[in-house]
């Protein structure tokens, strides 16, 4: 006789084990916005809470010559309705990706906002250093 308990255990310990790994390799969903003095980078964070938001730029990950790769990790809420349990969690707990940023910026100068489930990442552009010949 089959176990139908054994069986959704089962299922629930491989199904929370298989999305904690596919939950690491999810991307994050963004835009990547270009102005002529800055990059506005739109990463969508639902659930997120923002004391959790870990953002990061790193300058020698760039697209050839240029640019770098806003990392960001973020937490999610998942608040548990009193009287139920979970029969299936599709949802991670966990937000990590990267975002290309294709142009050369001053991240120290850059402004981080995060409402309503998006956060917002102006980053202005790094002056040029070229010299035009007369």
């Amino acid at each position: 006789m089959i176990d139908r308990n054994s069986i959704l255990r089962r299922f629930e310990e491989e199904g929370a084990e298989l999305m904690r790994v596919v939950g690491e390799r999810i991307p994050v969903f963004a835009d990547v916005l270009e102005s002529d003095e800055e990059v506005l980078v739109l990463i969508d964070l639902p659930g997120c809470e923002k004391h959790s938001i870990d953002l990061t730029y790193d300058d020698s990950m760039g697209v050839g010559d240029e640019g770098g790769v806003l990392k960001v990790e973020a937490r999610r809420v998942k608040p548990l309705e009193e009287g139920f349990k979970y029969l299936a969690e599709a949802r991670s707990d966990f937000v990590r990706g990267k975002v290309p940023v294709p142009a050369e910026v001053d991240y120290t100068k850059s402004e981080a906002t995060y409402e309503n489930g998006l956060l917002r990442v102006k980053l202005p552009k790094s002056q040029t250093s070229e010299i035009d010949l007369n």
